[in-house]
């Protein structure tokens, strides 16, 4: 089995030019039939790391209730989240605690536990990861922050300010320009040699003019820096496909992104083509070479 190391997101409309449609999107909230608490709970507060444990009467049950939370200690909003409105299990959470937006995203403890501790470690335009839970069934969630009011391309998340947007409703100029800030993060997280792994814009989360990736569970360390280029490339043929990029923006972002990233082109050329290249444009024109192929 090949191992893989986890490491360690109101202007948009003017920015994307589009319409919100935010009235489909899948609604994981339950009603409350009942206002159940644990039992009791435990806190503990060790440097910048807090955690709480939740003892409960009745597991059996559909909602999700917090066995235990991790997070960092200037995030004591979390202090009380013991239950959450939501399916235990559902994949992706948007919720709204104390006017304060938070995404949970399912994983494996090891991954997010990775996440949370290396996350200050780590730059690029990241969402802000502040904690991590496990439910009362076992199921661990990461948990994200959601600084102000954003959109996103992910219905499953949209609610609680943030917006869902469609692409489709984007026009050229919007394309154009979520194209070009998709790269220019692309571009910044590659240089700590980091790759996002299978993007998609479910990986978009969008700030006024502002873009961070979301949904980081299979954020990871590349140790070849030939190969973020590789996942650069199936980036464009991504975006190029779904009709968010034309052959002006692959051009224009190839050679932002080769400029951004001189030397992990440049080795990625070589291991290509059995040679250095001579021009810059010879690494802008292989790159390019190899979307269309």
């Amino acid at each position: 089995m090949k191992k893989t190391e986890y490491i360690v997101t109101k202007g948009a409309e003017e920015s994307l030019h589009t319409s919100i449609d935010s009235s489909k999107f899948d609604d994981y909230e339950l009603p409350e039939f009942s206002k159940e608490v644990p039992t009791s709970s435990r806190k503990n507060v060790s440097g910048e790391h807090a955690d709480v444990e939740y003892e409960w009467k009745e597991t059996n049950t559909e909602i999700l209730r917090v066995k235990r939370i991790d997070y960092r200690k200037s995030e004591e909003n979390l202090s009380d989240v013991y239950r959450v409105g939501a399916r235990d299990g559902a994949d992706s959470i948007c919720f709204k605690h104390n006017n304060t937006t938070y995404v949970m995203r399912k994983t494996v403890k090891e991954v997010a536990m990775a996440l949370y501790n290396a996350y200050d470690k780590v730059k690029g335009a990241l969402e802000n990861i502040v904690g991590y839970l496990k439910t009362v069934v076992g199921n661990f969630y990461v948990i994200a922050k959601v600084e102000r009011d954003s959109w996103a391309f992910d219905r499953r998340i949209a609610k609680h300010g943030v917006s869902y947007v469609e692409v489709d409703t984007l026009d050229r100029k919007g394309k154009s320009k979520l194209c070009e800030m998709i790269t220019e993060a692309m571009a910044g997280l590659h240089a700590s040699n980091l790759i996002i792994g299978r993007f998609t814009l479910n990986n978009v989360l969008i700030h006024g003019n502002e873009m961070k990736f979301t949904d980081l569970r299979k954020l990871r360390v590349s140790r070849r820096r030939p190969f973020v280029i590789d996942e650069f490339k199936s980036m464009m043929q991504y975006l190029f496909a779904i009709g968010v990029a034309n052959r002006e923006d692959v051009y224009a972002a190839i050679a932002y992104y080769s400029s951004q990233n001189e030397q992990g082109c440049n080795e990625w050329y070589q291991e290509k083509t059995g040679k250095k290249p001579v021009d810059p444009l010879d690494v802008v024109g292989k790159i390019e070479e190899n979307i269309y192929s």
